[in-house]
C-alpha cells in the first residue's frame, strides 16, 4: 500500500498513453460483457422453459407448417393434458428495421399453456373477445410507445398471407412472469390471419401440456409415431430442445461470440503488454537508480505488475460500467431472438476479472525484466 503513490506517478509519466491503454481494456470488457449479455439472452429461453410442454414441429424445418387438424389426434395422445398452437406471421411495422416477431395463436388455449404471460382480467378478456385484438410486451410497448388502444398496422411479410396490411387494437400490454415468454413480442388471434391466408387450416407448431415431465420422451415418441410416413411427419420434443433448436438456425453462436471475445482480449493483452514494455524501457535509468538506493528486485517487480494492474482494473470499471448502463433491449431494439439481454451482476463480476488477468499477464513479463536488470547494465544502457 506505501508504494501506491509511486505507481500513482509512474503511470501518469505517459498521460496518453496511460488513457490509451485504458480505453483499449474498457473496450475489452465492454464486448466481452455485451457478448455475454446477447449470448445468455439466446440462451434464456432454453434456460427457463417448462418441463411439462412438450413441441410438435414438421420434421424438416421449423418454416413448414402443419394441418390444425392435427390437433385432436395430438389431443387424444395418452400424457397430453392440453394443447395449443402458434404461427410466425413475420410482418413488417412502418420500416424493415423495425424488427420484432409476431405469433399468430390460439388466443384461450395459449394463454392457458403458458401462465407467464400476465395480462390484467381485463385486458385477458379485451384481447379474448376482440378478433383483431392484439397483446403486446411491455418492453416492445416501451420501445415503440404502444399503449392500450392503439392500431398497429403490420404489413405482410410472408407471402401466404396475401398482400393487404394486417391491422391489430392493442388490448393489452402483458408482463413475462418467466424466461420461456419475452417482453418484446407481439401476439394476436390466428384466425385473423388463418381468414386471409393463401392456405388455410395451418399452424406452425403445437404445444402441449403433459401430466408428468418424466414420460416428455414416451408421449413426444407416442405424437411422432401417429404422422410417421405420411406427408407431415413430426419431430416432437421438450420446449427447452425446441428453443435451442430455435437459436441454433442462427449457427453456432457459442462457438462464434466466444471466438469474438477472444480475439479481443488478446488483441487488447498484446497492447497493455506492449505499453508496459515501452514504459520500462524509458525508465531504465530509473530503475537502476532504484535498485542503486536499496529497493529489491521484488519491490521493483511489484510496482511495475501494479502500474499494469491498476491500468487494467480502472478500465475493467469503466467497460463493465458502460456495459450495464448501455446493453438493454431498448436500445438494441433486439426483438424476440435475444429477449433478455442485458449484462448482469455476473458478467460484470466476469468481466472486472478478466480485466485484472489481462492486467496480471501483461505485466508479467515486463516486470520480470524490469527485477532482472543488472545496475551496471542499465546505467550503461542510459548512458
Amino acid at each position: 500500500m506505501k508504494f501506491i503513490g509511486l505507481i500513482l506517478k509512474s503511470a501518469r509519466r505517459s498521460k496518453r498513453r496511460t488513457l490509451l491503454t485504458v480505453i483499449s481494456v474498457a473496450i475489452a470488457v465492454f464486448l466481452f460483457a455485451a457478448l455475454r449479455a446477447v449470448l445468455d439472452g439466446f440462451n434464456a429461453g432454453a434456460e427457463g422453459s417448462s418441463s411439462t410442454r412438450i413441441v410438435t414441429q414438421r420434421s424438416t424445418s421449423l418454416i413448414f407448417s402443419m394441418p390444425t387438424s392435427h390437433a385432436e389426434q395430438i389431443r387424444n395422445t395418452p400424457g397430453v393434458q392440453d394443447l395449443t398452437w402458434a404461427s410466425w406471421f413475420g410482418g413488417i411495422y412502418k420500416d424493415p428495421r423495425n424488427f420484432f416477431a409476431q405469433f399468430a395463436i390460439e388466443p384461450e388455449s395459449y394463454l392457458r399453456i403458458y401462465p407467464e404471460i400476465l395480462l390484467t382480467p381485463d385486458e385477458r378478456k379485451a384481447f379474448l373477445d376482440d378478433r383483431t385484438g392484439c397483446i403486446v410486451g411491455d418492453g416492445l410497448a416501451k420501445v415503440y410507445g404502444f399503449k392500450i388502444g392503439d392500431k398497429i398496422t403490420l404489413k405482410v411479410g410472408i407471402p401466404t398471407y396475401g398482400r393487404q396490411d394486417f391491422d391489430f387494437n392493442v388490448r393489452g400490454i402483458y408482463r413475462s412472469g418467466g424466461g420461456s415468454v419475452d417482453n418484446q413480442s407481439m401476439w394476436f388471434h390466428w384466425k385473423y390471419a388463418d381468414e386471409r391466408s393463401v392456405v388455410k387450416g395451418q399452424a406452425g407448431w403445437y404445444v402441449m401440456q403433459i401430466a408428468n415431465p418424466d414420460h416428455a420422451a414416451q408421449v413426444s415418441a407416442a405424437i411422432d409415431q401417429k404422422f410417421a410416413n405420411s406427408p407431415y411427419e413430426t419431430k416432437t420434443e421438450t420446449e427447452r430442445a425446441f428453443q435451442s433448436s430455435f437459436v441454433s438456425m442462427f449457427g453456432n453462436l457459442n462457438l462464434l461470440l466466444g471466438s469474438i471475445g477472444i480475439a479481443v482480449v488478446i488483441t487488447t493483452l498484446f497492447v497493455a503488454g506492449n505499453t508496459m514494455a515501452m514504459s520500462v524501457r524509458e525508465r531504465t535509468t530509473e530503475i537502476a537508480v532504484m535498485r542503486t538506493l536499496g529497493f529489491p528486485s521484488s519491490t521493483i517487480f511489484l510496482l511495475i505488475a501494479g502500474e499494469g494492474l491498476m491500468m487494467a482494473i480502472l478500465g475493467g470499471v469503466v467497460g463493465a460500467g458502460l456495459a450495464r448502463a448501455i446493453v438493454n433491449p431498448e436500445f438494441l431494439n433486439a426483438g424476440t431472438f435475444i429477449p433478455a439481454v442485458g449484462v448482469n451482476g455476473a458478467n460484470m463480476i466476469t468481466g472486472l476479472g478478466l480485466s485484472v488477468l489481462i492486467g496480471l499477464l501483461a505485466g508479467l513479463i515486463p516486470a520480470t525484466m524490469a527485477s532482472r536488470l543488472k545496475i551496471v547494465d542499465a546505467l550503461r544502457r542510459a548512458a
